[in-house]
């Protein structure tokens, strides 16, 4: 057994140790669900920066010109966004020495290899962001290379952040499949809300956001709710720790949380503000419901966080 696996499995033990069953625990800092947001909606808006980027070069037309000239900022947020994501990993990891250990370990945990996703996503997107700063052409090859692996390392890290909690059995609330898919819509969600957000900004409200980005943001956000449900339904009838966790956020101390939050703003502000969209085209609209998904998917990650319950037979290794 390697180092970087024993120290993950002395962290777990040692947080579990004592506590009885159904007692909530903070298994990681609070640095862990600003990296787990920030890292997704960083990898989100690259990927909507990409497939609009892609898609503009395959069609070619004004339509698609200008969805691509519109979702340029997800590729300069992207490297800035993932950096500060990595910061908050280092402050959670707590020491240089745990932070080594991820390093010399690239492949033998799920926390080093997503550690080194992270890593060569910084490295790439920010390879992407400079020369669309400072270079007046780029060779095609170039901005095909980095659109499919800048891609692939996005969505890597995108699905890592899910499957770090989902790999713990020893917290029923998260050990499902459908959390690793909770966390991609939902860094889907948060990345097309910041080019979205970022569209208004930088036209001043004066340029109508596509109409095509508009609809997808919808499409997304729907998806996200779905998901959500799906996880609340799966996981209330898994075993007593799960359901308690649900109740805990359904009526319990992180229900304001929940439901302002995840529910409120994620949610219900952003599906309102469509409806009112279609019939007046103000800008405000756009930026109010990109505004509310960010909210939305940073508590989103803070409540599965905070649910968290250890299982009784997981503590300790005895019922």
């Amino acid at each position: 057994m390697t180092k970087m696996v024993q120290w993950l499995q002395c962290v777990e033990a040692d947080r579990a140790m004592g506590l009885p069953s159904g007692e909530s625990v903070l298994v990681f800092s609070s640095y862990i669900v600003w990296y787990l947001f920030l890292a997704g909606t960083a990898a989100g808006a690259f990927v909507v920066a990409s497939a609009c980027s892609a898609y503009d070069a395959l069609r070619q037309t004004d339509d698609s010109e200008e969805v691509a000239v519109r979702v340029q900022a997800g590729f300069l947020a992207a490297p800035v966004i993932i950096a500060f994501a990595a910061l908050f990993l280092l402050l959670d990891l707590g020491s240089p020495e745990r932070a080594w250990l991820v390093v010399l370990s690239p492949f033998e945990s799920i926390v080093s290899t997503g550690a080194w996703l992270v890593a060569l996503f910084f490295a790439l997107s920010a390879a992407v962001a400079v020369c669309g700063l400072v270079m007046r052409r780029i060779p095609p090859w170039f901005l095909w290379l980095a659109w499919t692996v800048g891609s692939a390392l996005a969505f890597g890290v995108m699905t890592y952040t899910g499957l770090l909690l989902s790999d713990m059995v020893s917290i029923d609330f998260w050990h499902s499949w459908l959390l690793p898919v909770l966390f991609v819509a939902s860094s889907f969600a948060t990345g097309l809300a910041l080019v979205l957000a970022f569209g208004v900004l930088a036209s001043g409200g004066k340029r109508s956001t596509s109409c095509c980005l508009w609809k997808a943001s919808g499409f997304v956000g729907i998806a996200e709710a779905l998901v959500v449900i799906l996880l609340f339904c799966n996981r209330y009838g898994y075993s007593d720790a799960a359901r308690a966790s649900c109740d805990m956020l359904f009526t319990g101390d992180l229900a304001g949380f929940f439901w302002t939050g995840v529910v409120g703003c994620g949610m219900l502000v952003p599906l309102v503000l469509h409806a009112l969209h279609r019939s007046a085209h103000n800008e405000a609209f756009v930026f109010a419901a990109s505004a509310g998904v960010l909210v939305g998917g940073f508590f989103v990650r803070f409540c599965i966080v905070g649910a968290a319950l250890y299982s009784p037979l997981a503590i300790g290794g005895f019922a």
